[in-house]
Order: C-alpha cells, then structure tokens, then sequence
C-alpha cells in the first residue's frame, strides 16, 4: 500500500533537533536539496519509527514515501524520485524488488535492514543489489550514520563529504 507523505519545501532546523547537523558543510546541505527516502517495510510501526529518526536529520533527508510491500516499492521507486530504498530483508519478495530497482534505476542506493544479522541473509542482499545492511536495533545509533555513508560512497553523485565533518567510522557499520 502506498503511503503518500508531504514534507515542507524548506528544509527546517530548530534547536530541538536532536543532532548539530555536522554534515551542514557537504555540498548537498549548500544546495538546499535533500536525500530522498523510500522506506520499504510490511510493519506501519517499523516506518513509523524509521520515519521518527530520519525526521531528525529534514535538513538533509526527506522520507520520500513508504510502501508496505515489494510491489508498491517497485512502483514507487519507478515513479518517484528517490535517492536511496530502505528494504525490510525479510519483505516477501524483497530480494526481486532490489533487482528489478537496481536493474531499472541503477543509480539508485539501496540498504537492507531487519531486527537480525544472518550471514546468509546479508549475503543474499548484496548479491542482489543492496550495499549495506542495518539492524534495527542499531537504528536508532546507525542508520542516519550508514545512510549518509552508502549515498557518499554509491549514490550516483558521489558527494564527498570531508571525515571532519561528520562522526561516520567505517568500523562502526556493518
């Protein structure tokens, strides 16, 4: 089911926003423009949370849409603009949704996430087409973190951001 979202054309900041935004010197953050999101997950309750996280970082991501199954992904990442899909690993046919995605929109990021870490199944997401892989205990720690990770080092305009100016380390990710 799509879940349509609306966000303010404006990136706003207030000082209880719960991060410094050291990111606010990457070129993306001079621009004005923001990542965009996709949450691909079965649970409302699980993008509801993800949603929660990621509204803490609007400065520089925007949840571009939701969908609750590997169809309304495939559809929504074909139709709307999306820098990065965030996929349920254990989404009924989820694995077929990062291929069709990456085969048609090979520019788009795409990371994996699931409440556990099975080699087989990280394995099996990377063969499809993700780059990474987050647990959804981590998230709350990690996921602003990996995101901006992956669409630095994936994202079709490799925006450099400098290590001074964010608290990503390569170690911390899984």
């Amino acid at each position: 089911m799509m879940m349509p979202t609306s966000t303010p054309s404006a990136a706003t900041t207030s000082s209880s926003t719960r991060h410094s935004s050291a990111l606010t010197n990457a070129p993306l953050a001079q621009t004005g423009s923001r990542w965009r999101v996709l949450i691909v997950d079965p649970h409302t309750s699980v993008r509801e949370m993800i949603r929660v996280i990621l509204d803490g970082y609007s400065d520089l991501i925007e949840v571009a849409g939701e969908a609750s199954d590997a169809e309304t992904a495939i559809e929504l990442a074909n139709t709307m603009a999306v820098d990065l899909v965030l996929m349920d690993a254990h989404l009924p046919n989820g694995v077929d949704a990062i291929r069709q995605i990456k085969r048609v929109l090979p520019q788009v990021v795409i990371m994996g996430m699931s409440a556990e870490y099975l080699p087989y199944l990280y394995n099996t997401l990377i063969a499809a087409g993700t780059v990474g892989f987050v647990r959804m205990e981590d998230a709350p720690d990690l996921l602003f973190r990996s995101i901006v990770f992956a669409l630095c080092t994936y994202g079709h305009m490799h925006r450099h951001v400098h290590p001074a100016h964010t608290p990503i380390h390569a170690a911390s990710l899984v």
